[in-house]
């Protein structure tokens, strides 16, 4: 096997900066003085109990942590998925939106961003931990909220423009109920916009085997998300899914994001490098509490197999000859009907379109 060595060491210089400094550099630019506020209303005054488990930091059941490291790799997923929709931050056709929610916001960037691409709309990031900053533009806001609470959502009927979700397979055990809270909190003719991975196992087994220590890391991620009964996958991705909570015109839209050096597109070539260095830095985060709490394996067991995948995964995605390597985002779009539908609606609310492209050319 080849290994790009020049790539090889930028790569773990990149991932060493990464650990250290929970830092913006890769994607985020800084804002100016002017642009920002301590806003009061940015996080409910909220007690947040979190988990301290083999040194990384968890709230609630959420099987992902939320410490600096892993605030940093969505940070840099974000940049990765800004590139990948070319240059874009939403695939919804939005016209001077007034009120747009981001369920599961994390350290925030998604919100933020769309905070400056629309000032005149209100951005409201809501999550579970309580970790976005407190300097945000002025019309953006986050709060401390569980989308999965008993008792449904606190938002009124008809509010929101689009309500959107980024990376959250396993974080709900219904996701039609969350559906149709969604759909009812949309305004009439709102969208909602969810994103998720896709394909995993076979992109990757493809390249390792079935027999390999990345079989066997990916074969106990999904039976302790089994056990957990959160499971992941995109099962959440269906379009009956979403036509069963009350949306119409679902469309799904595919595009592969490359993983390594193997593309001969000089920017696809750097979104591959990007989004390697995210997933070898997320090998642990997706598994350390599922495997210690729900297959009770200790800590070193669970750092050396994460150690044996992050070193099989880097060799395989920095050789050349890895063509093809990557993961397949899944987008999916649906809107709340708006009573002035000409067609049929049960034929409206089945139309599904799928698209594949890389580094967002169809």
């Amino acid at each position: 096997m080849s290994i790009d060595n020049e790539a090889y060491d930028d790569i773990e210089e990149e991932i060493v900066r990464q650990r250290v400094h929970a830092a913006r550099t890769l994607f985020h630019q800084p804002r100016g003085d002017n642009d920002t506020v301590n806003s009061t209303r940015s996080l409910y005054d909220t007690d947040v109990i979190y988990h301290m488990i083999h040194g990384r930091r968890y709230c609630g059941e959420y099987y992902m942590p939320n410490d600096e490291e892993e605030q940093t790799r969505m940070q840099i997923l974000h940049g990765v998925h800004y590139s990948l929709l070319s240059n874009s931050l939403t695939t919804v056709p939005l016209s001077s939106p007034t009120k747009i929610l981001d369920v599961g916001t994390g350290p925030g960037d998604w919100a933020m961003a769309m905070g400056d691409e629309y000032p005149d709309a209100e951005i409201i990031g809501t999550d579970i931990a309580k970790i976005q900053p407190s300097a945000v533009p002025l019309n953006v806001f986050f709060e401390i909220d569980d989308a999965e609470e008993e008792g449904g959502w606190t938002w009124a009927d008809d509010e929101f423009d689009l309500v959107h979700f980024r990376h959250m397979a396993g974080a709900f055990s219904d996701w039609s109920e969350v559906y149709r809270e969604a759909c009812r909190s949309l305004k009439p003719g709102g969208w909602i916009e969810v994103l998720d991975f896709d394909s995993h196992d076979r992109t990757l087994l493809s390249f390792f085997g079935k027999d390999s220590e990345v079989a066997d890391w990916l074969k106990t991620i999904n039976e302790c998300a089994k056990m957990s009964g959160r499971p992941r996958g995109v099962a959440h991705l269906r379009p009956e899914v979403f036509t069963s909570a009350g949306f119409i015109d679902v469309h799904v839209t595919e595009k592969t994001i490359p993983m390594g050096v193997w593309p001969e597109d000089k920017e696809d070539k750097k979104l591959g490098k990007h989004f390697l260095i995210a997933q070898l830095c997320g090998v642990e985060s997706v598994c350390l509490r599922p495997f210690a709490e729900q297959m009770e394996w200790d800590v070193e067991k669970i750092r050396n197999l994460c150690d044996t995948v992050t070193q099989s995964i880097r060799e395989v995605a920095l050789d050349p000859s890895s063509n093809g390597l990557g993961f397949t985002v899944r987008i999916v779009t649906a809107r709340k009907p708006d009573g002035m539908e000409v067609d049929d609606p049960d034929e409206e609310s089945v139309r599904t379109t799928t698209m594949t492209g890389l580094n967002g050319n169809s």
